[in-house]
């Protein structure tokens, strides 16, 4: 029903029709005539049923006996007068609303009935229209009361259900966690697995030198190379870029690895150009999935006299330098491997000269951005005179000091002819990590006791989920221990939840709580929002956390609790400051406003 309150009484016939039930009126006065009037003013409203009694009596069996929406009643009758009757029904049939029919004579009456919680009341002798009006005013009460019931049951409704599809999700959340971690796990071995099919020692040559430098974008990449090398006099160069990126981009270069023959049967040198040519044939009759192609550079070179051959897969140039400065990009030969079925590679013949330098990479050197660097950067780069241990190291820091997010996978080699130490670079990121490093982001929280003292370790990402468990077992170990050490080395980020529930455990036991090692960003979050009190209890000194701790205890918390503890953190943080009020008090009034957060 639309609550919108009609101007006319002919709009009021109208609205009625939407209504859901037609509605049940009692009019109760000893007065005939009086009846009659506010039963013609009834009338238009198009009731179920009017019904008429002279006395208060009569109305409690109607009452009693039948559902009614509005009584209109006199205050003065014999028997049992209007105030009476309402007592009545306040403790037997407290359902309808009530309109009083006073005359100035009952004035006071009709006061006290409004106090009795009367919807209004009527001067006698009432107006038909006004009897219309009053009592269309009272159904609409009525419905907006059923429609307020019916919206508060569909939130109650919506909350359970909200609350199920929560901890559906947490156990999803958990599932794909421990399922992220395995897969990680799997990754982690993947790269040493990887990372053991590159050239493990760079090999021992006469006149020659190489550094190399390889980079995965991830836990594993389409990187490829290799070193190899051929009879007495010859060595194979191999570099190869599988497209895309992790486990797809890694299965086809170590498939890749599994084809390459640079020696037929007989034992015999392969070209480049016919080894390039069979991986090719191989690939695309193994490979079948779209998009799924390899670039790669194939280089064989006479250690003894510097003559090279050279046949390029769709793979970015090589770069040929010479002492005095020269120049030259060695382009690819032939399309990338495994996208057509009869594919020729030429080769390029060139002689290497004492001093002379070849630099072989994959395109994520170059990038893709605006400001990414170019082959010609590569150029200036090698003939700048940077020691030519140092050049991979500084080629891969211009390549990347711009990129935020994640990048390609990244090889660099660089062969020169001179005498010299050669080195290979595999490390698994720039800063030298050899082992993979678990990720902190997901939250962990930990507790454990030593002694009279107890600790808890808060560490990743800690949102309200965690708030309750957090403020239940601080307040546990503040019960039977005098001193609590809440330490912060790891955590990320806490949201404003943890962050008041935080404070408020502090305030709780002022004598007992300490917090130690705060990360930079944690100690701005506490400064930001006016938590002194949080900042006033750092540990003057570390106390080192037992060896093993526990995880907190995770119980079964319902909606209304949940809200609770949210607004009790907000609450706490609003008082601190003026900013933090301003910042905070939606949040406040809302879960205030809240009709289910104490159910």
């Amino acid at each position: 029903m639309s609550t919108k309150r009609p101007a006319t009484a002919d709009a009021a016939g109208a609205e009625n029709n939407t209504r859901r039930t037609r509605p049940t009126f009692l009019v109760v006065d000893d007065d005939p005539m009086l009846r009659k009037i506010v039963a013609r003013g009834l009338a238009a409203l198009d009731p179920a049923e009017i019904l008429e009694v002279e006395d208060g009596l009569a109305a409690q069996d109607v009452l009693s006996a039948k559902n009614v929406d509005v009584v209109v009643t006199d205050v003065l009758m014999p028997h049992m007068n209007g105030l009476e009757l309402m007592k009545w029904a306040q403790e037997h049939c407290p359902g309808p609303l009530w309109i009083v029919l006073s005359g100035l004579e009952t004035f006071d009456a009709a006061v006290d009935a409004l106090q009795l919680g009367a919807f209004d009341y009527l001067g006698k002798p009432p107006e038909v229209q006004r009897v219309r009006v009053v009592v269309r005013n009272a159904l609409d009460q009525i419905e907006l009361v059923r429609e307020r019931k019916r919206l508060y049951g569909q939130i109650a409704r919506s909350n359970a259900q909200l609350a199920e599809n929560v901890e559906q999700l947490q156990q999803a959340c958990r599932m794909l966690e421990e399922q992220a971690a395995v897969i990680q796990s799997d990754l982690d071995r993947a790269e040493v697995i990887q990372r053991a099919l590159l050239p493990q020692e760079p090999p021992e040559i006469d006149g020659w030198c190489l550094e190399t430098l390889y980079r995965s974008g991830s836990s594993v990449g389409g990187d490829l190379y290799d070193v190899i090398l051929l009879h007495q006099k010859y060595m194979g160069v191999v570099i190869a870029d599988a497209a895309g990126h992790g486990v797809a981009a890694a299965m086809l270069s170590v498939l890749l690895k599994l084809r390459l023959n640079l020696t037929d049967k007989a034992g015999l040198l392969r070209m480049p150009g016919q080894v390039l040519s069979d991986l090719n044939r191989r690939l695309y009759e193994t490979v079948t999935a779209p998009g799924a192609f390899i670039t790669a550079m194939y280089v064989l070179l006479n250690r003894n006299t510097g003559q090279a051959w050279i046949a390029s897969a769709g793979h970015p140039p090589c770069i040929w330098t010479t002492p005095a400065g020269q120049c030259q990009l060695l382009a690819h030969t032939g399309p990338a491997l495994g996208l057509e079925a009869d594919a020729r590679y030429e080769e390029r013949e060139v002689q290497l000269a004492v001093g002379d330098r070849l630099l072989l990479y994959t395109d994520g050197v170059l990038g893709s951005g605006a400001e990414s660097i170019t082959s010609d950067d590569l150029t200036r780069t090698l003939r700048s005179g940077i020691d030519r241990a140092e050049l991979p190291g500084t080629l891969y820091r211009t390549a990347t000091q711009k990129i935020t997010g994640e990048r390609d996978d990244i090889t660099l080699i660089l062969l020169e002819r001179g005498e010299g130490v050669s080195h290979f670079d595999h490390t698994a990121s720039p800063e030298g990590r050899l082992t993979p490093q678990p990720s902190t982001t997901q939250a962990q929280l930990m507790y454990a006791v030593r002694g009279e003292q107890a600790f808890i370790s808060i560490a990743g990402n800690v949102t309200w989920v965690f708030s309750q468990a957090l403020l239940d077992i601080a307040n546990t170990l503040l019960e039977r221990h005098n001193k609590l050490t809440i330490d912060l080395a790891a955590c990320e980020y806490m949201d404003s939840t943890c962050l008041g529930t935080l404070h408020e455990i502090v305030i709780s036991r002022p004598d007992a709580v300490y917090l130690q090692r705060m990360p930079a960003n944690i100690r701005e979050l506490f400064e930001e929002l006016s938590m002194g009190a949080v900042l006033s209890h750092e540990s003057p000194s570390i106390d080192p956390l037992p060896d093993l701790m526990e995880p907190l205890p995770r119980r079964e918390v319902g909606v209304a609790q949940q809200c609770a503890r949210i607004l009790s953190a907000h609450e706490t943080l609003a008082s601190l400051s003026p900013e933090n009020r301003e910042k905070f008090q939606g949040v406040v009034d809302s879960l205030r406003e809240d009709p289910d957060r104490n159910r």
